[in-house]
C-alpha cells in the first residue's frame, strides 16, 4: 500500500488569517468573559407550600422548563426551593432576573462570584414582561453594564452567563439566531383573553440555556449586557437549541419604574391587532404580507382619540417597520404614559400618518382621572384598584386591601400631605377603603378647608397623611 502523506495547511508558526482570526475571537469570548463573570449572580429562593393529592404538578409552565421546584415525595407540607441567576446593574446592590426566579419567594439568598452571600430583598416584579428586581446591601459590588439590545444584529455571537443545573458560573456561546420572537409563554391574569397584554419580545439564541440560566445575562463581544435569559425551546425541559432572553432595552424601563415607583407604569394605546396575512395582502392590492391588522379599537382609548380605525394595517411605529403585533407592543411598553407615538396606516389602499398620545394601561383600561368625576375633591391623586399584577408587582397577599395611588400632581394638596406614589390608602378617617369607589365615597364626605387623615402603607410601612380639602 502506497503510504499516505500528511497534509501541512501552512507554517505552523504563520497560520493562515482565517486561523488568526478564530484566535481573535476566542480572545475575545475570554475577555467578555473575565468582565461579566463577576457580575452575574446565583440565586436560591424557598417558601413552605401545602400541596393537596389533587393539584397538577405541571401546572407552572415555568416549573417544567426551569426546575423551579425540588420536590419530596407526597407530603401534604412541603418546602418549595428555586435556583435562578441575575445580573448587578448598579453599585447599590440592584439585580435584574426574571419573575418566575423569585416568584411567591418567602426568602430569597444571593451568593457572588467571589461567594460571598447576601439576604436579598426583592424591590419588585412585572409578571407581563418576565422581569424581576431585587436588592443587596454590599461594598465594592462589581457591575455589569447594559448595552442596547436594539443594535443588536442576527448572526451577532453573544454569550450567555449564569448558574445551569447547579453549575455556578457557567459560560456558553453562540449566535442571535432571531429578534422579536412571542412564544407564547407569558400570560395575563387580569386581561380578557390570555396573553393579550403580556410583551414578548424575545432574543433567540443558540447559545446553550439550562434550568438555572434564567435571569443571568446574554452578554455581546463588547461585554454589554444585551439580554436577559429567560425561557428555553424544549420538549424534555432541558436545552435542546433555541433560548430566549428579555431584550436589555425593555429590562431597563421596567427595572427603572420598579425602583423608582415600586411598579410599572405601562403605556397604552388601545387596540387588538394581528398580523396581515397573505389574503389580506390580497384584498388591500398590496404586493406582499406585511403591517399589522387593526381587530379592535377600544371605545376612549388613545387609539381612538387619534383616528386609527377597525381594519386599519399599521406599516410603520415611529419610522420603523412593523410586521407582528408584539413588536409593536414592543415599541408601546418602552414609552410612557403621555408621550407621543407616531403610527403610519395604510387605510383604503392609501398611507397616511397619525399622532397618538399614549394613555396608562395597568389593568386594561385607561385611568380616570379624579377632575373627570362630578362633585369629587381635586386632590391631585389618581388612584386604582388592586389587581393581581399590582398584587405580584408589589409584594402583597390577597388579604392585602385598598386604593393604590398611581401618581401624585406636583404641588396638589396630595402632594402637600406627602402621599407617596405607590401607596395604599387603606382608611380615610374611619372609612376602610378597600377599592377605587371606597376612596370616592369617602373623600366625597368632606367639606373644603376640613382636614382628613389618611391611613397609608408603603411598602409594608404605615403612615398617615393629613390632607387639607381643596377649595
Amino acid at each position: 500500500r502506497t503510504p499516505v502523506e500528511p497534509v501541512t495547511l501552512g507554517n505552523p508558526a504563520d497560520p493562515p488569517d482565517s486561523v488568526l482570526r478564530m484566535q481573535d475571537t476566542g480572545k475575545a469570548f475570554v475577555a467578555v468573559s473575565r468582565e461579566i463573570l463577576p457580575t452575574v449572580v446565583s440565586i436560591s429562593t424557598s417558601r413552605i407550600i401545602r400541596r393537596s393529592p389533587q393539584d397538577n404538578p405541571l401546572g407552572d409552565i415555568f416549573r417544567d422548563w426551569f426546575g423551579r421546584e425540588n420536590r419530596q415525595s407526597e407530603p401534604e407540607v412541603q418546602r418549595q426551593q428555586g435556583l435562578g441567576s441575575g445580573v448587578i446593574v448598579n453599585r447599590e446592590g440592584y439585580i435584574l432576573t426574571n419573575h418566575h426566579v423569585i416568584q411567591n419567594a418567602e426568602d430569597i439568598k444571593v451568593t457572588l462570584y467571589d461567594n460571598r452571600y447576601f439576604e436579598a430583598k426583592l424591590v419588585g416584579t412585572d409578571p407581563l414582561t418576565e422581569v424581576a428586581v431585587i436588592k443587596i446591601e454590599g461594598d465594592d459590588l462589581p457591575v455589569a453594564r447594559l448595552g442596547n439590545s436594539e443594535e443588536l444584529e442576527i448572526g451577532e455571537w453573544v454569550l450567555a452567563v449564569g448558574n445551569p443545573l447547579q453549575l455556578s458560573s457557567t459560560v456558553t456561546a453562540g449566535i442571535v439566531s432571531a429578534k422579536s420572537r412571542n412564544i407564547g409563554i407569558i400570560r395575563d391574569a387580569d386581561a380578557e383573553s390570555e396573553g393579550s397584554y403580556a410583551i414578548e419580545n424575545f432574543i433567540q439564541t443558540d447559545a446553550a440555556i439550562n434550568p438555572g440560566n434564567s435571569g443571568g445575562a446574554l452578554v455581546n463581544l463588547s461585554a454589554e449586557v444585551v439580554g436577559i435569559n429567560t425561557a428555553i425551546a424544549s420538549r424534555t425541559g432541558y436545552y435542546q437549541g433555541y433560548g430566549f432572553a428579555i431584550p436589555v432595552d425593555l429590562a431597563k424601563k421596567i427595572m427603572n419604574d420598579l425602583i423608582e415607583k415600586g411598579y410599572v407604569t405601562r403605556a397604552w394605546l388601545g387596540i387588538g391587532m394581528r398580523a396581515v396575512t397573505e389574503a389580506v395582502a390580497e384584498r388591500y392590492n398590496m404586493d406582499r404580507p406585511r403591517g399589522v391588522l387593526v381587530e379592535t379599537v377600544m371605545d376612549r382609548s388613545p387609539a381612538s382619540r387619534a383616528g386609527v380605525e377597525v381594519l386599519d394595517i399599521i406599516l410603520e411605529i415611529d419610522g420603523e417597520g412593523v410586521n407582528q403585533p408584539n413588536e409593536i407592543q414592543n415599541a408601546v411598553a418602552l414609552k410612557s404614559p403621555g408621550e407621543t407615538v407616531t403610527l403610519t396606516l395604510l387605510r383604503n389602499r392609501r398611507e397616511r400618518t397619525v399622532e397618538v398620545e399614549l394613555g396608562q394601561r395597568d389593568t386594561g383600561r385607561e385611568m380616570v382621572r379624579e377632575e373627570e368625576e362630578p362633585g369629587m375633591p381635586v386632590l391631585g391623586l389618581n388612584v386604582d384598584d388592586l389587581n393581581s399584577t399590582y398584587r405580584s408587582q408589589l409584594n402583597l397577599d390577597e388579604d392585602d386591601v385598598g386604593a393604590l395611588v398611581i401618581s401624585v400632581e406636583p404641588y396638589s394638596a396630595a402632594f402637600d400631605a406627602n402621599i407617596r406614589r405607590g401607596s395604599l390608602i387603606t382608611r380615610i378617617e374611619d372609612d376602610p377603603i378597600r377599592s377605587v369607589s371606597d376612596y370616592r365615597r369617602a373623600i366625597r364626605k368632606y367639606q373644603e378647608g376640613q382636614v382628613v387623615i389618611f391611613h397609608l402603607r408603603y411598602q409594608q410601612n404605615e403612615y398617615h397623611a393629613f390632607v387639607k380639602m381643596p377649595e
